[in-house]
């Protein structure tokens, strides 16, 4: 075969890799390492919805207490039911290298108050007790990866 026939199936294969070269390893965006103002900005509009949420906590505290479980459970379902929401949308204004660890510690939140849905559905004080705790450990764990606003 003749060097000619291959220059044509020549200049498609370079066409091709120039084009994966240009689509692929373009600029690729910079992950932010430090808070921008603009990240910061996304974080303060989410923020005080779960601050709100946390500040709420020792409600929850005093109703297992008194072990009035119909309150727990209206609590965790009623003001509680948000907070899926709000803090997976401040998990996801965090930087990059915090985001797994927040959402990972919201997971863990989750949870926790699933199993203290469930203790107080069957009355058990000691164990809504122990997952009420362990809930606020992890809730203010997720609370510190967040910045703070002077």
């Amino acid at each position: 075969m003749s060097m000619g026939r291959f220059r044509p199936l020549l200049g498609i294969v370079l066409a091709v890799m120039a084009t994966c070269l240009v689509a692929c390893g373009g600029s690729a965006a910079k992950i932010p390492t430090t808070y921008t103002p603009e990240i910061l900005q996304q974080v303060e509009l989410y923020s005080p919805a779960v601050a709100e949420l946390r500040d709420r906590f020792p409600e929850l505290q005093g109703y297992i207490q008194k072990q009035d479980w119909v309150d727990v459970q209206s609590f965790i379902h009623g003001p509680m039911g948000e907070l899926r929401a709000r803090v997976n949308r401040l998990a996801a204004t965090l930087l990059t290298k915090d985001k797994p660890q927040a959402q990972a510690l919201a997971k863990e939140l989750y949870v926790h108050l699933e199993r203290l849905d469930e203790a107080a559905a069957n009355g058990q004080q000691v164990i809504a007790g122990q997952e009420y705790r362990n809930a606020l450990d992890d809730f203010d764990s997720f609370l510190n990866l967040v910045p703070t606003f002077q």
